[in-house]
């Protein structure tokens, strides 16, 4: 029988779902910026797919939709205020573990709330994992047959995410149950579960073993402890998980975005010329016209070789 490994060196029952837990009394949270999107150019460069348009023109993140919110009396009972403002808290709480999210959810969304990438350690550029995310902000019992929906966003998803590095993600703010978790381990399809709290507190998170056949094995979780007392009375600290890679924190979106700059400016220089904005489009149009494969490699200093740079150059030039 298979098990359910635990950091701490328990077992449970019937599952291929990783699953740790760690103790770990330093406080570590990071409190990343509301989404600012990539350039075009950019998401070109790293081959990251643009996410389709907006359902809404009046908001696009959590204050936003708050603010259009009180402007239309949107009771905040309803159903559609509850779901759309879970989604954007998820949408900007997993920004910490470098997820960069949209919102998609509507009348044409097949099924899926968020998508976006994931741009682990090792995966920052072009390798990132492309994700699809459905947020189930219910006060019922969740069911196995929320799984079955998920996998049936893979056979709908965008163009740019039907590729085999695509995880599924349900999200909700109640604990996996055994049905859940039993169908989650069976499913041949990569997906996790993450349990986020209202607030945008990471709860719980679990993956089968088809994800980490995707190269997430140095995927892990950690419990840590706040220093704010939650009840004065028993003393308790509040506490939530947080994702790591092999045992360090992950970089959060904010990070990754900045990295990516870098990267692209690198990109510029290693061609040896600086090069105004209108040339940096066309230069890559022709990088990959002549390189259709991949782009050519650049040396240990960051330089293009120079029979590459001198045929691109000169097709630049032309």
């Amino acid at each position: 029988m298979r098990h359910l490994r635990l950091h701490n060196g328990l077992a449970a029952s019937d599952l291929s779902l990783k699953f740790i837990h760690s103790i770990n009394l330093r406080r570590c949270f990071s409190h990343s910026r509301v989404n600012h999107d990539l350039t075009p150019f950019t998401r070109r460069l790293f081959k990251i797919p643009s996410a389709p348009s907006p359902p809404s023109q009046h908001h696009n993140n959590l204050t936003t939709f708050l603010s259009y919110a009180e402007r239309i009396s949107l009771p905040s009972t309803s159903t559609v205020y509850i779901g759309t403002h879970y989604e954007y808290t998820v949408l900007q709480s997993l920004r910490r573990y470098a997820l960069a999210l949209h919102r998609i959810g509507g009348r044409d969304d097949a099924g899926i709330d968020l998508l976006g990438t994931w741009h682990l350690p090792e995966r920052e550029r072009e390798r990132a994992l492309r994700v699809l995310v459905q947020c189930k902000a219910l006060k019922t019992k969740l069911g196995p047959n929320l799984v079955r929906e998920l996998e049936g966003t893979f056979r709908q998803a965008p163009v740019g995410w039907r590729t085999g590095q695509t995880v599924g993600i349900l999200v909700s703010p109640r604990e996996a149950t055994k049905g859940v978790r039993d169908a989650l381990a069976r499913s041949s399809y990569p997906l996790f579960w993450m349990m986020v709290e209202r607030d945008g507190t990471l709860k719980q998170a679990l993956w089968n073993a088809r994800a980490e056949e995707l190269g997430l094995g140095p995927l892990g979780v950690d419990t840590r402890y706040g220093t704010g007392v939650a009840d004065s009375e028993s003393g308790s600290l509040t506490k939530e998980v947080t994702l790591t890679w092999d045992g360090c924190d992950i970089p959060d979106m904010e990070q990754v975005e900045q990295g990516l700059l870098h990267y692209e400016g690198q990109w510029v220089k290693s061609w040896g010329e600086d090069l105004p904005g209108v040339e940096k489009e066309a230069l890559l149009e022709i990088v990959e016209t002549i390189f259709p494969d991949g782009q050519p490699e650049a040396g240990p200093d960051g330089v293009v070789p120079d029979v590459d740079r001198v045929k691109i150059l000169q097709a630049l030039r032309e």
